[in-house]
C-alpha cells in the first residue's frame, strides 16, 4: 500500500513554542506516511538539521518566506505582481484578509511552481486553515485539507476578526479543535458539526518518570512554573499569590521558581523585586528539556494560573500542564479554556477562577498545608495524562483520520 502524503501548513517550522508540530510529523512518520512541511518562516535550525538526520529523505521542509510586517510585505510585493496568479491572490472579496495583507500575493509567489500532487493537508491554527484553501483555490496545492485549532486562533484572532472563518467552514474539508469547549465554539460560528472532532494535543507519557511527591523535614515547600512569559500565562498572578502565602499565611521558606522567556520577563522580574521577592523567586529562563525535567523533579507543586490577555489571547490546554501532571506533580490551576477538562478540581490539583490572585493563594496555602495529598493528586493526575491526552494514541488517530480523509 503507498505511502498517506501528508503535508503541514505552518507558519514556522520548527516553532520551539509549538513542539507539538513536531511531535505530529513525527508520530506520522513513525506511522509510515510520507510527510513534508511547507513553512511560511524558518525555524530553530539545529532541531531542523537533527530532524533531517534522522527522517533523511522521509521528510521534505519547504520555506515560501513570507515577510512579518506589511511595510515588508509591501516592499517584497513588486517583484511578486510578475508571479502567475499574482493578481488572482490580490481578490480581497474571495480571499479577505489573506489578501489584503498581501501574504497570499507573496507565499504564492514563493511556493513550489511544480505541479501540486494529490496530499492530505493538515494546517495548525484557523488562519492557516483558511490560508491553505485560499492556496488550493490557486492551484499551488491539491487535496483536502483538515485544520487544527488551538487558543489564539480561537480567541484573540476572532476578537479582531469575528468572521475570520466562515469561508474556511464552506471550503475545508476537517475541523480539529484540541478542545471540547473549541468544538462547541467552533460549531457555534458555523462548522460543520459531523466534520468538528475534537483532537487533543498530547504528551508522550514514557518520557517521563511519575514520582510520587513528599515534604521531608524542615524542607520548604517548592513552587514551579513553565511556561512563555506572557500576559494569557498569569504569572503576575502566581507571583502575587506567592506573596501573599509567604507573608499571610506562614510559608516564609517557601519557594518559586519559574521557567521560560518572553516579553514580560523583566517585567515579572521587578515585579517580584516590588513584593520583596527578588532573592525568593527564581526565574531560569529558556532550559533545554532535560534541565526543565530535573527542575520538575525537584518541585512539589506546579503553578500555573493562565488567563485570558487583554487581547482576548487563551490558552487552549497547556502541554506543560500535562506534562507535569505525567511526572506526577499535583497542579494549581484556573478555570480558563480547555484546563478544566484535563485538571480535576481537588482530584489532581486546586483550581480557582482565572485572575483571582487571593483564591490562588488560599489554594497554595491548602496544598502546602496537606502534603500528605500530594501523592494521590500526582497519580490521578498521571493516569489522566496517560489516559486522554496520551501522544501516541493521539498520533494514531490522527493518522487514521487523515487516512480516511485522504481516501474520499
Amino acid at each position: 500500500m503507498p505511502a498517506l502524503p501528508v503535508s503541514f501548513l505552518v507558519s514556522r517550522f520548527p516553532n520551539p513554542s509549538e513542539t507539538f508540530i513536531q511531535a505530529q510529523v513525527e508520530g506520522l512518520l513513525d506511522r509510515g506516511a510520507k510527510v513534508d512541511v511547507h513553512a511560511l518562516a524558518a525555524g530553530n535550525a539545529d532541531v531542523l538539521g537533527a530532524l533531517r538526520l534522522k527522517w533523511q529523505d522521509r521528510l521534505k521542509v519547504h520555506y515560501a518566506p513570507v515577510p512579518k510586517t506589511f511595510g515588508a510585505r509591501l516592499v517584497a510585493a513588486p517583484a511578486a505582481l510578475g508571479k502567475r496568479n499574482a493578481l488572482a491572490t490580490l481578490d480581497a472579496g474571495k480571499f479577505g484578509e489573506d489578501a489584503s495583507s498581501l501574504r497570499l500575493l507573496i507565499a504564492a509567489a514563493r511556493w513550489p511552481q511544480e505541479a501540486p500532487e494529490r496530499r492530505v493537508w493538515l494546517a495548525h491554527y484557523g488562519r492557516w486553515g483558511r490560508f491553505a484553501c485560499a492556496l488550493r483555490d490557486l492551484g499551488l496545492i491539491k487535496g483536502p485539507i483538515a485544520t487544527v485549532f488551538h487558543g489564539k486562533d480561537m480567541s484573540a484572532y476572532l476578537k479582531k476578526y469575528p468572521d475570520a472563518y466562515t469561508s474556511l467552514f464552506k471550503r475545508g474539508d476537517f475541523f480539529l479543535p484540541i478542545s471540547d469547549l473549541w468544538r462547541d465554539k467552533l460549531i457555534s460560528l458555523g462548522a460543520p458539526e459531523a466534520r468538528t472532532m475534537v483532537h487533543r494535543m498530547g504528551v508522550d507519557a514514557a518520557r517521563f518518570t511519575m514520582i510520587p511527591r513528599t515534604l521531608g523535614d524542615g524542607e520548604p515547600v517548592k513552587f514551579i512554573g513553565v511556561g512563555r512569559m506572557v500576559e494569557k500565562k498569569g504569572f503576575d498572578d502566581a507571583i502575587r499569590a506567592f506573596a501573599s502565602l509567604r507573608r499571610e499565611h506562614e510559608f516564609p521558606n517557601a519557594t518559586l521558581t519559574l521557567i521560560g522567556d518572553g516579553e514580560l520577563r523583566d517585567y515579572l522580574k521587578n515585579f517580584a523585586i516590588s513584593l520583596n521577592l527578588g532573592g525568593v523567586v527564581k526565574f531560569t529562563g529558556l532550559l533545554p528539556h532535560a534541565e526543565v525535567a530535573r527542575e520538575l523533579a525537584q518541585a512539589h507543586v506546579f503553578v500555573l494560573p493562565s488567563k485570558t490577555a487583554a487581547s482576548g489571547d487563551m490558552e487552549g490546554i497547556p502541554v506543560a500542564l500535562m506534562e507535569a501532571m505525567a511526572q506526577g506533580l499535583p497542579v494549581l490551576a484556573t478555570r480558563h479554556s480547555g484546563t478544566p477538562e484535563l485538571v480535576e478540581h481537588d482530584v489532581s490539583g486546586l483550581i480557582c477562577n482565572e485572575g483571582d490572585w487571593r483564591a490562588l493563594s488560599a489554594n497554595m496555602k491548602a496544598i502546602a498545608t496537606a502534603p500528605e495529598r500530594w501523592a494521590a493528586m500526582g497519580q490521578a493526575g498521571a493516569s489522566r495524562v496517560r489516559g486522554e491526552f496520551e501522544l501516541k494514541r493521539w498520533n494514531d488517530k490522527l493518522f487514521e483520520r487523515l487516512s480516511g480523509l485522504y481516501a474520499i
